[in-house]
């Protein structure tokens, strides 16, 4: 079981206090996809070492017993968290879940300045982590099946770490494209072609890799954490996650976009675009 009494930040900490079934151990501030593993049957996809957890959330037996559960999606990648929890039987439930989520992130950490601008979506920061806290308050318009929380997760470090876990990129890899706009191999750890180039402010990584039918591939698997990590830092709120999203104003951190390829000729290609000063 997760150890309820550290100090750290513990996301194995937050579904133990939602009455998640069949959480072990898990690495503080973020689990690892591997870790996540134990919640959810085949949650895992990808092609080892690239993987995420994908996958519903079984609440307690004993919970369940008592009304029917709310509808969860959670994600988990080398680079961010993201917990969807839907279609509420009540307003109720929704309110104890929010009250729980809520002061749990309270308590263990600091309001961001951001996370105080908007109704619906709050911002959290501390013991090396980010938090986002999105949510659809009850309403006579909205059914509670309509009722929305949702908890996104990244690290709070430069943005270059971050970009190394998601691309698998080791520690001791040069990332330094010469300003000539030519594109230079990185070695990865997953299997996937990966190449740099910097034009101007610009530094751009090229993700290449074979797609099959009803598959994802992995440079497309690589390219969604990119995109949902990305949204978490431009602190996009509920109800606006919209794959069409390419390009994001992340104010002090610059300017970031996302190039998709086609898929012609099965294989998938798409690009990364962020600020060149990232890399410094």
């Amino acid at each position: 079981m997760v150890d309820v009494g550290t100090p750290v930040f513990s996301f194995g900490e937050l579904l133990v206090l939602l009455d998640v079934d069949g959480v072990g151990p898990m690495t503080a501030p973020l689990p690892t996809p591997a870790e996540a593993a134990g919640l959810a049957a085949d949650g895992l996809r990808g092609t080892a070492p690239c993987v995420e957890f994908h996958g519903a959330l079984r609440f307690r037996t004993g919970l369940a017993h008592l009304y029917e559960p709310p509808r969860t999606e959670l994600v988990v990648s080398p680079g961010h968290v993201m917990l969807t929890i839907t279609r509420f039987p009540d307003e109720d439930i929704w309110t104890n879940m929010f009250e729980w989520v809520g002061s749990y992130l309270a308590d263990g950490l600091a309001p961001t300045a951001r996370g105080a601008a908007r109704d619906g979506y709050r911002e959290y920061a501390g013991r090396g982590v980010i938090a986002s806290f999105g949510y659809t308050r009850p309403s006579v318009r909205l059914d509670s099946r309509d009722l929305v929380l949702e908890v996104g997760l990244r690290r709070d470090e430069p943005p270059l770490a971050t970009l190394r876990s998601l691309l698998g990129l080791a520690a001791d890899v040069a990332i330094a494209p010469p300003d000539d706009g030519n594109w230079r191999g990185l070695p990865t750890a997953w299997p996937m072609h990966l190449e740099c180039s910097r034009h101007g402010g610009t530094a751009r990584f090229r993700l290449g890799a074979p797609h099959h039918d009803g598959q994802t591939s992995i440079a497309s698997l690589v390219e969604q954490w990119c995109w949902r990590w990305l949204d978490l830092c431009a602190g996009t709120g509920v109800g606006h996650h919209e794959r069409v999203q390419l390009a994001w104003d992340l104010g002090p951190l610059g300017h970031a976009s996302i190039v998709r390829g086609d898929g012609a000729h099965r294989r998938d290609v798409h690009e990364l675009h962020v600020p060149a000063a990232w890399l410094a």
